[in-house]
């Protein structure tokens, strides 16, 4: 595959894990004092997904 791929790969690991990493903050926390553990653990797995596909764009790139 080309390296533009991998590139784009990377971005797109990069933006989704900073995506993932502002919704955990706002949806597992949605009032002071509360905690969504459902929405902490989506949103975590998701994140630590886009950090996988984020590694492995740059060790391809």
């Amino acid at each position: 595959m080309s390296s533009s791929f991998w590139s784009a790969l990377c971005l797109a690991g990069l933006w989704g894990g900073i995506f993932c990493t502002i919704l955990l903050i706002l949806k597992a926390f949605p009032t002071r004092d509360r905690f969504d553990g459902r929405s902490a653990l989506q949103w975590g797995v998701a994140g630590l997904v886009c950090f996988v596909i984020w590694i492995l764009g740059m060790t391809q790139a």
